[in-house]
């Protein structure tokens, strides 16, 4: 089973740590106080906002065999904690895409043809606990499930064991099926801002930084520039404010500012920046393309809020727009790069939504 590990430096220690959800805390903590934490939980938001986090977290202060849950703090020290960070527990089951795939496999979910039900998420969440008295199974990337895959979890979410506690991760309530929307409880996460943003995101950039080295030191409205470019996901911020795309931006934002822009030229510049960042690993080059469509992204928000002030519509900008959104799905999943920078720089030269279909 494809089992992510999640470096213990990677959440935070305590509730009191984790920055900017204070109210997804307290929703939680009534639940337990309550007895009523159980069930199916939809945790959606921009990556990097805190959802892992909070879900490793919230494993942890129900696994605790040290302090109550309601108390809602996790020792942190006793083995249960330590086996929580160290993604070992034998009763919090974990299941994430495989990153050489582009959809979460079935065999994950139910196991494999020789071992239907026998296997997988639905089978392991009802089994007994091992060590205590709950069981905590947490489906990361939860947008890459396919109806064949979301499917196969119906009924486990809709009669979930009473003494399991699923959490599915995605990035966005649009990106689940509705079958799964309505078997779920939606805790939405959302991107602090001010002086809680600020603080998150330098935490990622240190994490960031390598051993050994001072992470930059950068100014309050640097962040903030940071995040609103990246319109929340806090994975691209934080490449953003590294200076990961500085040399490159301004290159990209004179074209996207022309009249017509040459697709030879944006697909120059983008090329040129991905294979400074890798020129083999993908899951890197593919980041790096996110970080470009963000600024384009934004950039065309600005001229569409412009405009709209003016009395003014613009029609071109508006469908580049959508042409930049529709950039994100498709490295979601997993097109060619090569062919998807040269097919969206000729869609944006041309001013169309780059829609073929069932493509894109």
């Amino acid at each position: 089973m494809a089992t992510p590990r999640i470096e213990s430096h990677a959440f935070p220690r305590s509730w009191k740590d984790l920055i900017g959800h204070e109210r997804i805390r307290s929703t939680l903590s009534s639940a337990i106080a309550k007895r009523r934490l159980g069930g199916s939980l939809l945790f959606v938001g921009p990556p990097g906002v805190g959802k892992t986090a909070a879900a490793l977290l919230l494993a942890q202060t129900v696994l605790c065999r040290r302090q109550s849950a309601a108390e809602m703090n996790p020792c942190g020290q006793c083995p249960d904690c330590a086996q929580v960070r160290a993604a070992t527990h034998p009763d919090l089951i974990q299941v994430s895409k495989p990153q050489d795939k582009s959809l979460i496999p079935l065999e994950l979910l139910i196991g494999p043809v020789e071992a239907r039900l026998q296997e997988g998420f639905c089978h392991d969440v009802h089994l007994r606990p091992m060590q205590g008295e709950r069981k905590v199974a947490i489906l990361h990337d939860a947008d890459f499930l396919n109806e064949e895959g979301a499917n196969c979890l119906l009924k486990t979410l809709e009669e979930p064991p009473a003494n399991a506690v699923i959490i599915l991760i995605g990035t966005s309530e649009q990106r689940q099926l509705p079958t799964i929307r309505s078997r779920c409880q939606t805790m939405r996460f959302t991107s602090p801002t001010g002086v809680e943003g600020r603080e998150l995101l330098r935490q990622h950039i240190q994490r960031l930084t390598e051993a050994g080295q001072s992470p930059p030191s950068l100014a309050d409205a640097e962040l903030d520039e940071a995040i609103e470019l990246a319109a929340g996901d806090l994975q691209v911020a934080t490449r953003l404010a590294s200076g990961q795309s500085n040399e490159i931006r301004g290159k990209l934002l004179t074209q996207l500012s022309a009249s017509v822009p040459d697709p030879m030229i944006i697909a120059r510049c983008i090329n040129s920046h991905l294979d400074e960042i890798s020129k083999k690993e993908a899951p890197l080059r593919r980041a790096g393309l996110r970080d470009l469509c963000s600024i384009a992204v934004q950039y065309y928000r600005g001229e569409l809020r412009e405009a709209a002030r003016q009395g003014r519509y613009n029609g071109a900008d508006a469908r580049r727009l959508d042409r930049t959104l529709r950039v994100f799905r498709e490295i979601d999943r997993s097109a060619n790069l090569n062919a998807l920078v040269d097919c969206y720089a000729a869609d944006l030269s041309l001013a169309i939504t780059g829609d073929r279909g069932s493509i894109g």
